[in-house]
């Protein structure tokens, strides 16, 4: 009898730690279910986190894209302002400057004209672009186009417009306000540094009395 109540008691015990580990085997995989159905929720959840960041480094960037070539027309106009040709031609890459130059004024030349007007104003382009490899006539362009707005150079170098181009190009307009003269700047990407690529003249003011020929014939 005695051996009979041992085995049960034995049976008992087994059973017993049966049941805690089947509960047990149960309390864990109900766990990992819920920890699984968690990890597949929580993209539905949390994605704002993960792209606010992106968002707001975008924005950032392109303010910075828009902010630039106001920076960069901003350099252009000290020199300006100051009537430093120089100082000024140092920002420019000349080759591909004078060629948009003489590009610019071949350009506007009427088709109607005949080929020696044609050949006339293509020579008088040459030999404007061709001031613009001098600093003193430069300088002198500067006072002329001044001249013919408020009377000062700070009038020319008034940025009034600045938009981009391109991803590295940008293109920058100075002049009087109110006024149509100024003149309109280019300016690129160039691996060492951005660079004036090209330039057009605005509405031409009217030469002002005393104003020598090498200024004129910068347009």
């Amino acid at each position: 009898m005695r051996g009979y109540n041992r085995a049960d008691i034995w049976d008992e015990v087994w059973a017993e730690y049966d049941a805690r580990q089947a509960a047990h085997a149960e309390a864990e995989a109900a766990a990992q279910a819920m920890a699984t159905r968690g990890h597949s929720e929580a993209p539905a959840f949390r994605p704002l986190s993960h792209v606010l960041p992106a968002v707001l480094a975008g924005i950032l960037l392109v303010a910075a894209w828009m902010a630039l070539p106001w920076l960069l027309g901003a350099r252009l106009a000290a020199p300006i302002a100051a009537r430093d040709a120089a100082a000024l031609l140092q920002h420019f890459d000349r080759p591909a400057a004078m060629a948009s130059l003489r590009a610019g004024l071949a350009a506007e030349v009427p088709q109607s004209e005949g080929e020696g007007a044609r050949r006339f104003f293509d020579r008088m382009a040459g030999r404007m672009a061709a001031a613009w490899e001098e600093p003193e006539r430069v300088a002198a362009w500067l006072s002329l186009r001044a001249a013919g707005g408020e009377g000062t150079a700070a009038a020319l170098s008034s940025l009034r417009s600045a938009r981009p181009l391109g991803l590295t190009s940008f293109r920058v307009e100075y002049g009087p306000a109110g006024e149509a003269s100024g003149v309109a700047f280019d300016i690129a990407w160039r691996g060492e540094g951005f660079r004036v690529t090209g330039l057009r003249f605005l509405d031409t003011p009217s030469a002002p009395a005393g104003v020598s020929g090498p200024a004129l014939a910068m347009r």
